[in-house]
């Protein structure tokens, strides 16, 4: 019984890390057409992070998780939908408090950089959502970082 047990509860696990690699891989599909509809550049980090360079920051000023950011931000969906803007005036905001695609976002760009980053859910709000964001979703901010303490 105890074999059999142990058995079903692997065949679970992998079930889940497939449903959990393939919602990823979906949303990474989703991501690269937003891109291809976008008509710029971005480069991918290789954890999920798409990253489009308006204004090359200076990236031997770049935050680490122990600083707060100064930064000006457009949050929205691949549709279009902003869910956040803070664009007219700098959020001061501690680097943990930021979800982990927007923290890799801030220091590709460097102090002073400004661009676009898109990234899949695990990097985001993932399946809790946030707001007016649905659960799983892949996300994109325009985003500035104005400078880091």
């Amino acid at each position: 019984m105890k074999k059999l047990t142990a058995i079903a509860f692997g065949l679970l696990l992998f079930a889940s890390c497939t449903t959990d690699e393939q919602r990823f891989q979906q949303e990474i599909a989703e991501i690269e057409d937003y891109i291809a509809s976008t008509g710029l550049d971005f480069t991918p980090t290789g954890t999920g992070l798409y990253v489009h360079v308006d204004v090359e920051g200076n990236l031997n000023r770049i935050p680490d998780s122990t600083n707060e950011v100064s930064f000006k931000h457009i949050g929205y969906l691949l549709d279009s939908t902003i869910f956040s803007s803070g664009w007219y005036a700098s959020d001061h905001v501690a680097m943990p408090f930021l979800v982990p695609g927007f923290q890799q976002g801030l220091q590709a760009l460097g102090e002073g950089g400004e661009g676009v980053i898109v990234f899949p859910s695990e990097l985001g709000y993932g399946k809790d959502g946030a707001s007016t964001v649905p659960s799983y979703s892949p996300i994109a901010f325009k985003v500035k970082l104005v400078s880091y303490y």
